[in-house]
């Protein structure tokens, strides 16, 4: 048996339960600012009823609903709250799977009912309200496996508990849009719809051989099970996960810039962000990765290897001659830069020059002040002009926030 546990409208109860006065109001969760690009990370249950919702822009947000506030986003409250939720599901599973910042997977093989497991549910969520936030409400699904029970906390929201049996299942794969199913984007969902394919049902019922024709051997497989509800993949710990392939950062900016010199400072502060997180999680990358997205939704990516770096500087300084090689002068809109490639910092065997040893320790420094007193306490001096314009890069999403 499976749990799925998924926190509703997450980041905006969160700002609701540490403010009051956001309580029972409609709000979005955005960017600082009033530029057009301002998008909805997060909608409350209040601002869902006019039609709000994530990806929402700010002004389309501000046009359904006229009285919505736009909340600024903390993402280290956000990942705090998460813990404290994960460590509650932890409690009840010897293994839990975290899917995303509010969402995650219990493994519940060892509750023999669904009357018991549904008692265990309303123990994990009473616990939420009572030891984390009165505010903070998550919907859950039981199932047999991974895809229904997610599918199954999604039928009740917000606060739900839904439970579905395995006698239930064709009936309510019948009556279920395919959209509704984890796994199904909006492209491939276009692309079932031409097929006649509409209902999850439908796609359970459909042809194998076609399916495998149009889709591939194992892609046909897959979509063919998940019509059927069927979904043997394991839950996995987050203890367990492989380690990251790449730390990357991007930012979409608030109006789109030609000046190159305003190009290098986003992509200054973005290198540092990627190096700190690679510090934190003890690691080396060798090579750099910048994509550009001009005005017109054309992009730029390129790549390249070198020696193995950590220091946020020298991610910029690779990303750098990254960035002077793109031919192009349009407009710029979004900037990006990873970091993949990489080693244990115990497995790159570097020499490190007196000098080097002063900037690793000063590094040491400047990472346990800003872990202390936040993001950005300490910073470059060539990041004072665009530190404040900024401010709410996220971290992105982390299988381990444990």
């Amino acid at each position: 048996m499976v749990m799925h546990l998924d926190m509703n409208s997450y980041f905006a109860t969160v700002e609701q339960q540490c403010d009051p006065f956001l309580r029972g109001k409609p709000i979005c969760i955005a960017g600082k600012g009033k530029n057009e690009r301002t998008v909805c990370a997060a909608a409350s249950i209040e601002a869902k009823k006019f039609g709000v919702k994530s990806s929402t822009s700010a002004w389309e947000a501000k046009a359904l609903c006229p009285d919505i506030i736009l909340v600024p986003p903390d993402f280290e409250k956000y990942q705090f709250i998460s813990r404290k939720v994960f460590a509650i599901l932890e409690e009840y599973s010897p293994t839990i799977e975290i899917f995303s910042i509010d969402e995650a997977f219990a493994d519940l093989s060892h509750i023999k009912t669904y009357t018991e497991a549904a008692v265990l549910a309303q123990e994990i969520k009473f616990r939420i309200r009572n030891e984390i936030g009165e505010y903070l409400k998550c919907s859950v699904g039981l199932a047999e496996n991974k895809l229904l029970a997610k599918l199954a906390s999604e039928m009740q929201k917000p606060d739900g508990l839904t439970i579905i049996k395995r006698h239930h299942v064709k009936d309510i794969l019948d009556k279920t849009p395919i959209e509704e199913l984890c796994g199904i984007g909006s492209r491939l969902q276009l692309r079932l719809n031409s097929l006649g394919i509409k209902m999850v049902g439908e796609l359970g019922a459909y042809s194998l051989e076609n399916l495998i024709q149009l889709f591939g051997p194992h892609s046909g497989k897959h979509l063919k099970q998940m019509g059927q509800g069927i979904d043997s993949s394991p839950i996995i710990s987050y203890r367990d996960f492989p380690a990251e392939k790449s730390f990357g950062h991007s930012y979409t900016l608030p109006k789109d810039i030609s000046d190159i010199n305003e190009a290098k400072k986003v992509l200054l502060k973005l290198s540092e962000k990627v190096g700190r997180r690679m510090r934190k999680a003890g690691v080396f990358g060798k090579t750099i990765h910048v994509y550009l997205r001009f005005f017109d939704f054309t992009g730029f990516g390129k790549q390249a290897s070198g020696a193995y770096l950590q220091n946020g500087y020298d991610i910029y300084q690779a990303a750098l001659k990254i960035l002077e090689s793109n031919p192009s002068k349009r407009p710029i809109r979004l900037i990006g830069v990873s970091v993949s490639n990489l080693k244990n910092a115990r497995q790159v065997n570097q020499v490190l020059f007196l000098d080097k040893q002063k900037e690793e320790k000063a590094l040491n420094a400047t990472d346990k002040i800003n872990d202390h007193f936040g993001e950005f306490t300490i910073f470059r001096s060539s990041l004072v002009k665009i530190k404040d314009r900024i401010q709410n890069i996220p971290d992105g999403r982390n299988k381990r926030l444990m």
